[in-house]
């Protein structure tokens, strides 16, 4: 299940209003009346797609409810920075079917409150992303200081709302094929278990007791980040321990 990619919402946006033959102030109306808010950087994620989905239905015919609440569904998995396995488990395990469009509305309609209801990754999440993603992308603390400034008047990224965290995290994702702050997260905690000779049973017990999950990939951002820091600290296991698989394991 792919997620909304909202550098192509805003783009799609652009094709419309020039194929519709809207002016800036045309839009700035629109904006203003049926969203209190003067510019689509300003409009949040479900704004944005309410938007492009006016735009259509200017011209298209009216979208379906079941339409409509799959791509609100992956507005806020988004969001959530939902992995595409989180979303099947959890669409297994609740309603014993493995796609979004397998679900009757009322299905539809429940998932989303439920996803509604998930609090947003805190902001250091968000930009630990987008320093994940700059370095990646090779640039330097200057250049992320421009972007800052030319984009959002602000002088560094601890000074942006969360909206603006993550349009500027949508920004920076498309231009790379990266892993993902989960993916490295992941990764890290794997060196650590080798490290300390944890066996999958051991990493079990410690996500069930823990987190109330059974695998590290149904795990969130912060419940990954919470395993990392409780693993490293851990001692290397002496010999004597690495004979013994389950000593000091509670």
């Amino acid at each position: 299940m792919e997620p909304v990619n909202f550098s192509e919402v805003i783009a799609q946006i652009d094709v419309e209003t020039e194929r519709l033959g809207w002016t800036r102030e045309q839009e700035r109306e629109h904006l203003k009346r049926n969203y209190g808010k003067r510019a689509r950087t300003l409009l949040t994620e479900l704004e944005l797609l309410d938007f492009l989905q006016y735009l259509y239905l200017v011209s298209q015919p009216t979208p379906t409810l079941h339409e409509i609440l799959i791509a609100k569904i992956k507005v806020e998995m988004q969001r959530l920075d939902w992995i595409t396995d989180q979303g099947q488990e959890h669409l297994k395990n609740y309603y014993e079917k493995r796609s979004l469009t397998l679900l009757t509305e009322v299905e539809l309609l429940d998932f989303l409150q439920y996803l509604v209801s998930q609090p947003t990754p805190p902001l250091e999440i968000l930009i630990a992303k987008i320093n994940v993603e700059t370095e990646r992308l090779g640039w330097t603390t200057e250049q992320r200081q421009k972007r800052v400034k030319n984009y959002y008047e602000k002088r560094s990224l601890s000074l942006l709302t969360e909206f603006e965290l993550l349009h500027f995290l949508q920004y920076l994702a498309p231009q790379s094929a990266s892993p993902t702050l989960h993916e490295i997260l992941i990764a890290k905690i794997k060196v650590e278990m080798q490290r300390l000779g944890w066996t999958r049973e051991q990493e079990r017990e410690h996500l069930k007791k823990n987190y109330g999950k059974r695998s590290r990939t149904l795990l969130t951002e912060v419940e990954l980040l919470d395993f990392l820091q409780y693993l490293t600290p851990q001692a290397t296991p002496t010999l004597d321990e690495i004979s013994d698989p389950l000593a000091g394991f509670e």
